[in-house]
């Protein structure tokens, strides 16, 4: 479903920015890891962010998902504020329910938590709602139509950064909701 999202993204002329968790390799493919892969995508496409990941880059702790969020992301797209909706990329970030990996330990679930923190933020922040994320999922009892329980389902990540464009898993398979990108 993530690539047939891109592919429709992409063939509106919209840049992707396209992420996959791997439940096989969650000692490498991190809530970090895709922060960071979307920072270097959007230096290559906004070369004018390149200062600012720069300076992120130097202020960042490997242990800290929030910091590095705010440096590589929130921090540095604050800059686009003159671009239009309509040209601005759009993230598809695949498979939520493998964030976290087969690690059964506290270090996958903290992955986990820490990138439902950074979702949350990105609906938080005036700035970020106008960049669209497209999360897929399998369904599994962690992922809910509102994986953060303290958001309702009517200021849900998904709903807002998706901007009533919303993929949910279902019991029966996939059900998606979306008009345009």
């Amino acid at each position: 479903m993530a690539a047939s999202i891109s592919t429709r993204v992409e063939d509106q002329g919209r840049h992707v920015i396209s992420f996959q968790f791997d439940r096989t390799q969650s000692t490498t493919i991190t809530t970090d890891a895709l922060w960071c892969f979307a920072a270097c995508d959007l230096v290559c496409q906004y070369p004018s962010l390149h200062q600012h990941l720069v300076e992120g880059s130097r202020e960042h702790s490997s242990s800290d998902v929030d910091h590095l969020f705010k440096s590589l992301i929130e921090t540095p797209l604050l800059s686009l504020d003159d671009i239009p909706h309509e040209e601005l990329p759009v993230t598809v970030m695949d498979g939520l329910d493998e964030c976290g990996g087969l690690r059964h330990d506290s270090s996958g679930w903290d992955d986990y938590e820490g990138l439902l923190r950074t979702l949350k933020r990105w609906v938080q922040v005036d700035h970020l709602k106008k960049f669209k994320l497209v999360i897929t999922s399998m369904p599994e009892n962690r992922i809910t139509p509102s994986p953060i329980p303290s958001v309702p389902m009517s200021i849900s990540p998904l709903a807002v950064m998706l901007n009533r464009e919303v993929v949910l898993p279902m019991t029966s398979g996939y059900s998606s909701s979306h008009d345009s990108m």
